[in-house]
């Protein structure tokens, strides 16, 4: 059969393509109570406005990735932008406002080393941390004349042995040099122009709160942390975040105070929702990704239809911290997971009737996982909204991540239907 044969007839009754459209559907209600930032299609990170959605691109190709769906983080750097600020400095100076950052704007700084032997760097300790609870730093770096950046944890005593948490990154290749200590998810991706974001997690122990911060370190071309600098040599940096949570999240700016991003919630609900759902039988299809784990349960949600509460509900959503994609709800689904990968883009798709619902979806090693459940009644779901990428009853647990198509049909596709969909 060819895969026109296997295409449906039947028309969407929602079909939300965030990647190409760039626009949210007027039934969406969509809430953000702060400000956030995004990178547009130039490259370039921009900020929109409280409650206005983010339509986030690949800052190399400029190829839209979606709807960006986060949840709620503070940058507990309270300067993230003014090197000068930061009062501990050792064998540097620093040039504010020294070249263009990936703003657009001319707010970069530079870390320039002394010709004095040591470590050369700057930090601050200013960070009230908690035992047990795993945070990440993050920053945007572009090479001078040196082209090794290390980025650590102060007060290394209470992040675990063997020594300090710090991981090196090479700003010439766009590659991870080595790390140290007790570390976790370092990355470096690039942003284009020269610059790239570099970050690094780790869990704090210890007893209790203490007082913890972040140090940004120029290495020589060895790379050797400690050396006689050249006088002028140096780095350059901006955007520097310290949050808790296991990965970076997208850029908070900060200037003077610790600055918080708000979780999002995009809705359809009351007739809205009841016009293109059908309760009878229908097929979802989803392509998302996923960038790190909800606090350490994961759950992140990929999609949830639903009452507003736990009575009626079905959510297709991350698994805890195995990086399994798994559905659930009060309909009893019994399906198998699908491993995913971090930041990679999958497709998912179920088809639901009477005692009939099928689920496909691509796994990481790129094969199909298919599920089959004929024992579920849908007569007695009445579901009120569609929340995406957002768990309604606990009111958080976003996908950090984006959704870049979500396409609802009021029919239960044929199973050769659902695998052509999920393919194409």
């Amino acid at each position: 059969m060819s895969i026109s044969q296997n295409f449906p007839s039947t028309r969407p009754s929602l079909n939300l393509n965030f990647a190409r459209s760039k626009t949210l559907d007027p039934r969406i209600t969509f809430t953000r109570t702060s400000s956030a930032t995004y990178v547009d299609e130039d490259g370039l990170i921009k900020t929109a406005p409280a409650n206005a959605p983010r339509f986030d691109h690949d800052p190399v190709t400029g190829e839209c990735l979606g709807l960006l769906i986060e949840e709620s983080r503070s940058n507990l750097v309270t300067d993230s932008i003014t090197l000068d600020n930061f009062p501990d400095k050792t064998n540097i100076t620093v040039q504010d406002n020294a070249i263009i950052s990936p703003d657009g704007t001319q707010n970069a700084g530079k870390i320039i080393e002394t010709s004095n032997t040591g470590g050369h760097g700057l930090s601050r300790l200013n960070v009230v941390t908690t035992q047990n609870t795993t945070y990440t730093i993050s920053g945007y770096f572009k090479k001078g004349e040196r082209k090794y950046v290390g980025i650590s944890f102060r007060n290394v005593s209470y992040w675990g042995t063997p020594g300090g948490p710090s991981a090196v990154f090479n700003l010439e290749t766009g590659t991870l040099d080595y790390t140290t200590g007790v570390v976790s998810n370092p990355t470096i991706t690039s942003m284009g122009n020269g610059w790239y974001r570099c970050s690094v997690s780790a869990t704090r122990d210890g007893s209790g709160t203490i007082t913890s911060g972040i140090a940004i370190g120029i290495l020589n071309d060895t790379p050797t942390t400690s050396y006689q600098g050249v006088e002028g040599y140096g780095i350059y940096a901006w955007g520097l975040q310290f949050e808790s949570g296991a990965f970076s999240t997208s850029y908070i700016p900060t200037s003077g105070s610790t600055v918080t991003r708000t979780k999002e919630y995009p809705t359809i609900s009351g007739t809205d929702f009841t016009n293109f759902y059908n309760p009878s039988e229908g097929t979802f299809y989803v392509r998302y990704n996923i960038k790190g784990s909800f606090a350490t349960d994961g759950f992140n949600r990929i999609f949830e239809i639903s009452d507003g509460g736990s009575t009626n509900r079905f959510f297709a959503l991350l698994q805890g911290i195995n990086d399994d994609i798994y559905e659930s709800g009060t309909l009893g689904i019994n399906f198998n997971t699908s491993l995913i990968t971090f930041g990679d883009f999958y497709t998912y798709i179920v088809g639901y009737k009477e005692n009939d619902f099928q689920r496909y979806a691509i796994d990481r090693n790129g094969n199909i996982d298919s599920n089959t459940d004929t024992s579920v009644a849908v007569s007695s779901f009445i579901p009120t909204e569609l929340n995406i990428g957002y768990e309604a009853v606990n009111d958080n647990r976003q996908l950090n991540g984006h959704i870049s198509q979500f396409i609802y049909y009021p029919a239960r596709l044929s199973n050769s239907q659902l695998q052509t969909l999920l393919q194409q």
